[in-house]
C-alpha cells in the first residue's frame, strides 16, 4: 500500500498549493557539508578539530585555532547514479557535475607573540562552502508492451466526457489541443483517445497490437551553499571561541515526465497501420526555486590536550524564496507532426524557516602521529516553518500543521581518522551517519544516508594539496501517480553519489 507521507506529497501537488510538495522542507533543510578535501576525508567531524575552512561552517570557533594565515579552494567532480526497480524492471541513470566545493581565506592577528594567557589572538575568516549538490538523474521502467488499458489516455478521455471541447481544462484540454483525445463523431461531448479506434457505429475498440511502453524520468539540477563572515578569539589556548554571520543561497530545478511509447502496432477497424499514428507523448511538470536567506552561528572549542570538546548552535536560516511551476504536454507522432501545450500553474514568492542545529565533538590528539575525531549533530525537523510573504495563508498553515506532525529530530553521527607516517604526509578516513526526517509510521522504508571517505594530504611549510573521495549511499521508496493512474508497489530506488576533491592551499 502507498504510505501516508506521499499522498500527502500527492495532495498538495494536485490543489497546487503554491507548487509546494511536502519534501520541499526536507530539501531546504538539507546542510551536508562538502567543502575543503581534508574535511571531507574525514567525513566533515571537525567541529572539535578547527583549523580548516570548512570546519568554520560547522563550528565557527574553529577559526580561533589558526596560528597564521591562510587561502584555500576546492573544486570537485562528482558522479551520481540511481538505480530504480520496480518489479522486474531495473533502470540506471547516471549524472556527471563538477561543483566548486569551497573558497576562502582566514587573517590571523597576534598583539603579543610572546603571550600563553589572556587573549593570545583575534580571527576573522570569509568563506564559501557547498552544503548541498541536487544534482540527479532518475529513470523508472513502469511496463512494456502492456494493454493501453492501463494508458493514461484514459483518464484524459474520461475526465474529459461530458464536456464540450470549449468547456475543457488542464491535462483534457492539452490532450484535446495535441490530438491524444477527440470527439466521437456525432457524438459530442463523449470522446476516445489516440490509441483506440471507432466502428461504422461509433463503437470504441482498442488498437494496441503491440501495446505501449511506460517510464517516468526525473531530472534534478542545483545547489545549496553558504558564504560566512566569521569572528574568533583564542583565550590562553585553551578557550576558542566563534561566532559568524552567514548568508545562504540555492538554486534547485526539476523537471519530472511521464513517457508513453507506442510499439508501432496501433491498426484500424480493417488492422492496417496508420503512418501518423502517435509515436509518443510526454506528460512533465517543471519545478524552479531560488533561495536567500541568512542565519547566526556561534560556538567554542575546550583545549584540554590532548582532548577537545566543542559546541555550537546555528540559528534557523531565513529564507526567501521565490519560486514558478508549470506544467504541460508534448506529443509527437510518427509522421514527424509534434505538438506542444504548456500551463503556468504558479509564480510565488513565500518564506521559509529552518530548524535550529545543534552541534557537538571531541577530538583525541595522539602525539605527533594521529587525530581521532567525533561530532553528533541534531535537527529537529518539527520547527520548519512556510509563511506568506504578507498577510496569511490558510494553506500553508495546513502545511506547517503536517511537518510537526510527520517529521521528527534527526540524530547525525560524523567521525573521521588521520594518521600521519611521516612528517609531512596524511593519511585519512571518515565515516557518517544521517538520520532520517519522518517519523517511521509515515515512511515503508526510512530513507537513511551513509558516507564513507577517506583520502590524503601533503604538506609543506607555505602550501598544501589535499586529495578526498566520498561515496555517499542511501536507499529509498518512490510512488508513481500521474494524474489518477495508480503504480503499486513502490520504486526502490538506491542513489550512489561519488565525489573525488582537491584541496589547493597556502599559509601566510
Amino acid at each position: 500500500m502507498k504510505n501516508i507521507l506521499y499522498i500527502i506529497v500527492l495532495l498538495f501537488i494536485t490543489t497546487n498549493i503554491m507548487g509546494q510538495a511536502f519534501d520541499d522542507a526536507i530539501r531546504f533543510n538539507k546542510n551536508e557539508l562538502t567543502g575543503t578535501a581534508r574535511s571531507l576525508a574525514m567525513a566533515n567531524a571537525f567541529s572539535a578539530l578547527g583549523g580548516d575552512l570548512s570546519a568554520i561552517t560547522l563550528n565557527p570557533a574553529s577559526i580561533a585555532v589558526y596560528r597564521s594565515s591562510e587561502f584555500s579552494f576546492t573544486p570537485s567532480i562528482s558522479f551520481n547514479s540511481t538505480k530504480a526497480n520496480y518489479g522486474e524492471f531495473n533502470q540506471q541513470e547516471d549524472k556527471y557535475s563538477m561543483p566548486f566545493n569551497q573558497i576562502g581565506g582566514v587573517t590571523t592577528y597576534r598583539p603579543l607573540r610572546e603571550r600563553e594567557t589572556g587573549l593570545i589572538s583575534t580571527h576573522f575568516g570569509f568563506t564559501y562552502n557547498r552544503t548541498a549538490n541536487y544534482n540527479q538523474n532518475i529513470r523508472i521502467n513502469l511496463g512494456e508492451q502492456i494493454s493501453s488499458e492501463n494508458s493514461l489516455l484514459n483518464v484524459f478521455r474520461d475526465k474529459a466526457d461530458g464536456n464540450s471541447p470549449g468547456n475543457l481544462v488542464d491535462y483534457e484540454e492539452m490532450a484535446f489541443n495535441t490530438f491524444l483525445i477527440d470527439t466521437l463523431p456525432g457524438a459530442s461531448p463523449f470522446y476516445f483517445n489516440t490509441l483506440e479506434g471507432i466502428d461504422t457505429d461509433n463503437n470504441i475498440f482498442p488498437r494496441d497490437a503491440n501495446g505501449i511502453d511506460q517510464e517516468k524520468m526525473i531530472e534534478k539540477r542545483g545547489y545549496a551553499g553558504e558564504y560566512g563572515l566569521t569572528f574568533g578569539a583564542n583565550i590562553s589556548n585553551k578557550f576558542l571561541l566563534g561566532g559568524s554571520l552567514n548568508f545562504n543561497s540555492f538554486s534547485y530545478d526539476e523537471r519530472s515526465t511521464y513517457r508513453e511509447i507506442n510499439n508501432y502496432g496501433l491498426t484500424g477497424a480493417d488492422k492496417t497501420t496508420y503512418p501518423y499514428d502517435l509515436d509518443y507523448y510526454d506528460k512533465y511538470t517543471a519545478l524552479e526555486q531560488d533561495g536567500f536567506g541568512v542565519n547566526l552561528k556561534i560556538g567554542a572549542i575546550f583545549n584540554l590536550h590532548p582532548v577537545r570538546l566543542a559546541a555550537s548552535l546555528s540559528s534557523p536560516t531565513f529564507y526567501n524564496i521565490k519560486e514558478k511551476y508549470h506544467f504541460g504536454l508534448n506529443t509527437y507522432y510518427q509522421n514527424g507532426d509534434r505538438f506542444q501545450e504548456k500551463r503556468v500553474a504558479d509564480n510565488s514568492n513565500y518564506n521559509y524557516r529552518t530548524p535550529i542545529r545543534f552541534t557537538t565533538g571531541a577530538a583525541f590528539i595522539i602525539g605527533k602521529v594521529g587525530i581521532l575525531s567525533i561530532d553528533y549533530e541534531l535537527t529537529d525537523h518539527t520547527t520548519s516553518k512556510f509563511s506568506p510573504k504578507s498577510g496569511s495563508s490558510r494553506a500553508l498553515d495546513q502545511l506547517n500543521s503536517m511537518i510537526k506532525e510527520r517529521y521528527k529530530s534527526t540524530h547525525n553521527l560524523r567521525t573521521g581518522f588521520e594518521y600521519k607516517p611521516i612528517a609531512n604526509l596524511a593519511l585519512r578516513a571518515g565515516f557518517a551517519y544521517y538520520d532520517s526526517p519522518y517519523k517511521k509510521e509515515y515512511v515503508e522504508r526510512s530513507p537513511k544516508q551513509y558516507q564513507y571517505t577517506g583520502g590524503f594530504g601533503i604538506r609543506d611549510k607555505n602550501f598544501y594539496f589535499d586529495l578526498a573521495y566520498s561515496l555517499t549511499q542511501i536507499k529509498s521508496d518512490y510512488f508513481v501517480e500521474e494524474y489518477d493512474l495508480i503504480f503499486d508497489p513502490a520504486v526502490k530506488l538506491e542513489n550512489s553519489n561519488h565525489q573525488v576533491a582537491m584541496t589547493f592551499g597556502w599559509k601566510f
